[in-house]
């Protein structure tokens, strides 16, 4: 049995780490409990590492973030049933993002957990084809099931092209986006841009069928080489489906697609008892500062949630010129910024959000915007403790939680709108909760919904 074990983002060697993982899990004379990872979610980004992962708290908890460059060894006083893991690797190029999933692979097979699930985004950005075969040769399986619809955030797919509020991925704001942009709508062609092995899908009608008919279909697309099966789907019932078909009829296959795919795989697994220590609490510490929300998404659905929360609420919004804060000079507008950011965040709850990119606005490197947002949100935070944390933008989550030196991020609950509720372990913060979402995800009111769960003691 393999021993899954703490975890620190931002560790640096991640050849040691990884070897040393590998060695510890695979040597029986190290071994020091028999404890069982029953699920592991590989995933490109660290918030559908996080919306991923939560699906599975009904099934198995704790569920620990982690950073794929830090399965750590040792064993855990709080030893997690799963870990959800992220590879950043969304931005990257095709040769890197390969490297990072390769080695994720090799430590999760080491871990030898119960079953896998490859997270992919439901909006097709990333490298998908290539992670989700260099996944598969690594971790032993044969075929994936690929549907990566979540009708329940207006994703879907209906014959073969899918869908974002029933307008055509790439035809949608995903279609220019700036790192990964999605130019191609129709699933099997999509996917297949970057397999070495053929894609074959499923239609609607074909998965309201019987499961047996289906079955059969899926075996017949096999037997004509079809290693990666895509599937229509616009209902939850349908991802339904598609889950108890890779548990009972083809348990060899991998199942890869969003959480809404994932959310459908646990209500087919046996559910654990609730504790006490389920209950969310919410409140925030007496005496705290106000909670910061830093959102370093460029999408338009998000900066429409920020407008409504500043809209509705008694928030400080605080909108940074790009061009400034990625520059080397105006150190006296960054530092009078800084002053006047910690000045509000010490009294109220911050929205710290850059502004957007714009044909008649200067071009902006977005990795070294990513890292000044992300050291002027630490620099805050140093300043002036807040209750907790608020991030949208994976790069810019993972910068955050590098530079405060956070452990782990213990999954807690789903909140709605697409957003996990965590908390953080090690660093500064510690202890604090933190909130993530992906950028395009949730109504306009999902900051304001957010903000008012979020009562004070």
């Amino acid at each position: 049995m393999c021993h899954v074990v703490y975890y620190i983002l931002g560790c640096q060697d991640l050849y040691r780490v990884l070897m040393i993982s590998i060695a510890e899990a695979t040597d029986p004379t190290v071994r020091k409990a028999e404890k069982v990872l029953e699920i592991a979610i590989l995933a490109d980004d660290i918030t559908g590492a996080a919306d991923t992962g939560v699906q599975f708290l009904p099934a198995y908890a704790p569920i620990h973030l982690i950073d794929h460059r830090c399965i750590s060894v040792g064993i855990s006083a709080d030893f997690p049933q799963g870990i959800s893991v992220f590879t950043n690797s969304r931005g990257l190029a095709s040769g890197e993002a390969i490297l990072a999933v390769s080695a994720a692979s090799q430590a999760i097979r080491a871990l030898n957990p119960r079953r896998v699930y490859k997270k992919i985004d439901s909006a097709l950005r990333g490298h998908i084809g290539a992670e989700l075969e260099t996944a598969m040769e690594l971790l032993g399986l044969t075929y994936s099931f690929i549907a990566p619809a979540f009708p329940g955030q207006g994703r879907i797919t209906t014959a073969g092209i899918h869908r974002i509020n029933n307008v055509p991925v790439a035809e949608t704001e995903i279609g220019w986006d700036p790192v990964t942009p999605v130019t191609e709508s129709f699933l099997p062609t999509w996917i297949g841009r970057n397999t070495r092995w053929p894609v074959a899908h499923v239609n609607l009608g074909t998965i309201e069928a019987d499961l047996s008919v289906v079955s059969e279909e899926i075996t017949r697309l096999r037997s004509r080489g079809a290693r990666h099966i895509s599937f229509d789907a616009t209902r939850t019932r349908h991802l339904d489906r598609i889950a108890r078909l890779a548990l009972y009829y083809f348990p060899d296959t991998l199942l890869c697609g969003s959480a809404g795919l994932a959310a459908s795989l646990v209500r087919q697994l046996p559910k654990r008892i609730r504790s006490e220590a389920d209950r969310l609490d919410t409140g925030i510490p007496i005496g705290a500062a106000g909670f910061l929300f830093v959102c370093g998404s460029a999408s338009q659905n998000l900066r429409l949630q920020v407008a409504e929360l500043a809209k509705h609420a008694d928030v400080s919004v605080e909108t940074i010129d790009s061009a400034m804060l990625a520059g080397d000079g105006n150190a006296e507008a960054k530092q009078a910024t800084l002053n006047r950011m910690a000045t509000a965040l010490a009294e109220k709850d911050l929205v710290l959000q850059v502004t957007q990119p714009g044909m008649d606005l200067p071009v902006v490197d977005p990795q070294r915007l990513m890292a000044a947002l992300s050291e002027l949100a630490v620099m805050l935070v140093i300043l002036v403790k807040p209750a907790g944390l608020f991030l949208s933008g994976g790069d810019t989550a993972i910068a955050v939680l590098e530079r405060l030196h956070a452990g782990a991020v213990r999954l807690e609950r789903d909140l709605p709108g697409g957003l996990v509720y965590g908390t953080i372990s090690g660093g500064v913060m510690a202890g604090r909760p933190i909130i993530t979402k992906a950028g395009s995800f949730g109504k306009p009111d999902a900051l304001l919904g957010l903000r008012r769960t979020l009562v004070r003691s």
